[in-house]
């Protein structure tokens, strides 16, 4: 069935058709929901019924968490951030609440390429849910956990997360261009926008999927989440959305109606969603599908 255009929020990029539950499609035309396509022209193209992903980690690999995965009803699920060979720090996870938010404590457990292929793929297919894999875009090895993802039934695409450090993505970009097939989605971190912009050039060279502003800040050895970080995620998205044709997708500190429309309005294509899920996981079914 053809998507009227008025419908239709096209993304440009990589082409996989990705299961859609019927009675969400049917609920999103129920409330003139702009309808997301990734990579359109792409064999492996995502569509998402709504513009509202889970960040990544936010809800975990959602594996013994489907039914949680399925009551938040995201138009995505990315997962935390993997690494080829996986991780295993000394201790739990470390997350501390605070007036402004959360700490969440780096390195996190990591499971590693393998896992995710035996364990938790074969539950993402049965899904109507698309998942993302974050990949780690420090790891040494990125190019081979692509490669042994790529194409595997139950993910829909990728979504690297880039660490402050790297300044130069050509290489890291042309590597993971040459292994991946499906949609690719590059996560910049929080800095002064206008210092990203070079980034984003080098992103639109190696035509990526979309653009994901912004990752978490480091404080400490760990990541800071607040609705307090929702400023500078507006401002990012103000002034890199008119320098690119890549799509936006706004992610820090969005936390209800009003924030969600404002980093719309301000070129966004899709939001992604953090720790907002783990105090409020119904938000999503109130917040605006329409343009």
């Amino acid at each position: 069935m053809a998507v009227p255009e008025r419908l239709a929020c096209i993304i440009h990029g990589s082409p996989r058709t990705t299961r859609i539950d019927l009675v969400q499609i049917r609920n999103c035309f129920s409330r003139t929901t702009v309808m997301i396509i990734i990579a359109p022209h792409s064999p492996f193209a995502l569509t998402l019924a709504h513009p509202y992903l889970a960040a990544a980690g936010a809800l975990g690999y959602g594996v013994h968490t489907a039914s949680t995965v399925q009551r938040v009803a995201p138009a995505a699920l990315i997962t935390p951030s993997v690494t080829h060979a996986g991780r295993s720090p000394d201790g739990p996870n470390r997350i501390h609440e605070y007036r402004g938010g959360l700490w969440v404590g780096e390195p996190w457990h990591d499971p590693g390429v393998q896992w995710v292929g035996r364990r938790a793929t074969p539950a993402w297919a049965q899904w109507h849910i698309p998942v993302i894999v974050s990949l780690d875009g420090a790891d040494t090895h990125i190019s081979n956990a692509a490669r042994d993802l790529d194409q595997v039934e139950g993910i829909a695409g990728f979504e690297v997360a880039i660490a402050p450090h790297q300044h130069d993505l050509n290489e890291l970009l042309a590597r993971l261009r040459s292994v991946i097939s499906l949609p690719l989605l590059v996560k910049l971190p929080l800095a002064d926008p206008h210092l990203l912009i070079p980034l984003v050039q080098q992103c639109d060279t190696h035509h990526i999927d979309a653009i994901t502003l912004c990752g978490a800040p480091h404080v400490a050895d760990g990541r800071y989440l607040s609705p307090a970080l929702f400023p500078l995620t507006l401002y990012a998205c103000q002034t890199i959305a008119p320098t690119t044709s890549t799509p936006i997708i706004a992610c820090g500190g969005i936390n209800d109606d009003a924030s969600a429309r404002a980093v719309r309005a301000a070129g966004a294509c899709a939001v992604q969603l953090g720790s907002v899920l783990l105090r409020d996981p119904d938000i999503i079914m109130r917040l605006p599908r329409d343009n």
